[in-house]
């Protein structure tokens, strides 16, 4: 064989190659592994958190002295307001030691939307 007809098979195998990658992600909704795995993590902690997030909310509602405690979540900093919520114990479900990760943060966000309503 001569270098030339090689050459093109060897650019003909990658052009397939790639046409044949676009095909099955665009087409059939393939993705690598890894992409998958990242995406199903995001899923399941979205998930985690639209769970833990109202009951989050219902403690703060059950707090007898919430309306104080909301304004001193008012004066925090945002970045700072995770923190609050996590010392209040709102964000630390039953049987565990410590609060959810994010839940926190999304708790602060729905307590001072709902009390901007």
């Amino acid at each position: 064989m001569r270098w030339g007809t090689l050459k093109v098979v060897f650019w003909s195998a990658i052009g397939g190659a790639i046409v044949w990658w676009i095909v099955l992600s665009a087409v059939f909704g393939w993705m690598p592994a890894g992409r998958a795995e990242k995406q199903a993590k995001e899923q399941a902690n979205t998930a985690v958190l639209d769970v833990l997030t109202p009951i989050c909310v219902a403690r703060f509602n059950q707090d007898s002295d919430k309306m104080h405690k909301l304004e001193a979540l008012k004066k925090e900093n945002s970045w700072q307001r995770d923190d609050f919520v996590n010392k209040q114990g709102w964000a630390t479900m039953l049987g565990s030691e410590q609060p959810e990760t994010g839940v926190a943060a999304a708790c602060a966000r729905q307590i001072l939307a709902a009390s901007i309503s």
